[in-house]
């Protein structure tokens, strides 16, 4: 009798690890659904990527009607998901998993005030987004990052802790990135996630280097104006916004200041999101060269393709416009200059 029910109970135990095995397999391949609701995203056609069921890589165009649309399909578990506009700037940043049903509500123009339900994962990671909204809106990474560095710290063995990471953490030094995903736990990184950011990060458009002219409104003259950066003499261009340190701006100022007008062409751009005090800042320096302000900041028209994403970043192009140095070293960047 005892040898009866042992033998029922070791039958019963090993359907139920079956049956277990068997359902996390069709978890696998179980399809996943995005609602997606912004106001203000009217009738356009946006870009959906992510890491489909056999590992490659799902890249389509999906068309908006009424500030909504839906994305409907398999990925490998879990994965990274990106909703871009048409300048290939990411509107929507998503962790998604077979069998999740998500629903994302929210404007267009309030990407880190977004509200997404149906899976802890997602949810967990928006979050993150919204707490720490007013990092994300600033262009200098620097308090996003210590925030990043934090989360990190406090969770370990999360999975959002390993798409921060990978998503927006943006140190000068690339090979931050790495440390910091050292500090992971491995269980927190499964293979799937590294391989569709990997491919993500193929996948994204590089910046622009060559730089013709760009449109922007000029301080002097109080109109867009053309600033001409393809001429008879190299150019620098400075990027700036008011939540660069004073010190920090100085620094690069002084270097600027050491170079001759016969030399290159200088010139700095605000990228802050609105012009409050933006001739009172750069009159305190008594600089001579062309001051410009992007309206819309980095989702300026002519700023996007140039992928300038945090500040300070310096570029240097030759006469005819082609990038020489791209970095935020104003000594770099003037040695640069003196040795064209």
């Amino acid at each position: 009798m005892t040898r009866n029910y042992k033998s029922r109970v070791l039958v019963i135990a090993c359907l139920a690890l079956v049956i277990a095995v068997m359902c996390g397999c069709k978890k696998e391949n179980r399809p996943f659904k995005v609602k997606i609701g912004l106001q203000g995203l009217g009738s356009q056609q946006v870009k959906v990527v992510y890491s489909g069921a056999d590992g490659g890589i799902v890249d389509y165009w999906a068309r908006c009607e009424n500030n909504a649309f839906e994305i409907e399909g398999t990925c490998s578990n879990p994965s990274l998901l990106m909703v871009y506009n048409k300048m290939n700037v990411p509107i929507i940043k998503l962790i998604v998993a077979g069998g999740d049903k998500l629903e994302v509500k929210g404007k267009i123009l309030e990407p880190y005030n977004l509200k997404v339900e149906g899976s802890e994962m997602a949810k967990q990671y928006n979050d993150f987004l919204v707490k720490h909204k007013m990092e994300y809106q600033s262009t200098n990474s620097q308090a996003l990052n210590t925030a990043i560095e934090n989360y990190v710290k406090d969770n370990p063995k999360s999975i959002v802790a390993t798409a921060l990471v990978m998503l927006d953490y943006s140190p000068n030094d690339d090979t931050a990135i790495d440390k910091l995903l050292d500090k992971i736990d491995d269980s927190a990184k499964p293979e799937s996630l590294m391989a569709s950011y990997n491919m993500l990060k193929a996948r994204s458009k590089k910046p622009a280097t060559k730089i013709t002219s760009l449109n922007i409104f000029e301080q002097s003259s109080g109109d867009f104006q053309m600033a001409k950066i393809k001429g008879d003499k190299p150019s620098l261009i400075f990027f700036w916004d008011r939540d660069l340190g004073l010190n920090d701006r100085n620094k690069i100022i002084e270097e600027m200041k050491m170079i001759e007008p016969s030399q290159a062409q200088v010139m700095d751009i605000s990228l802050d999101i609105d012009s409050t005090g933006w001739y009172y800042a750069t009159h305190q320096n008594s600089t001579s060269w062309k001051h410009y302000w992007a309206p819309s900041s980095m989702m300026n028209g002519e700023i996007v393709s140039l992928q300038v994403d945090k500040v300070p970043t310096i570029i240097v192009t030759d006469s005819l416009g082609n990038q020489v140095y791209r970095g935020n070293d104003a000594i770099i960047a003037r040695q640069t200059i003196e040795n064209m």
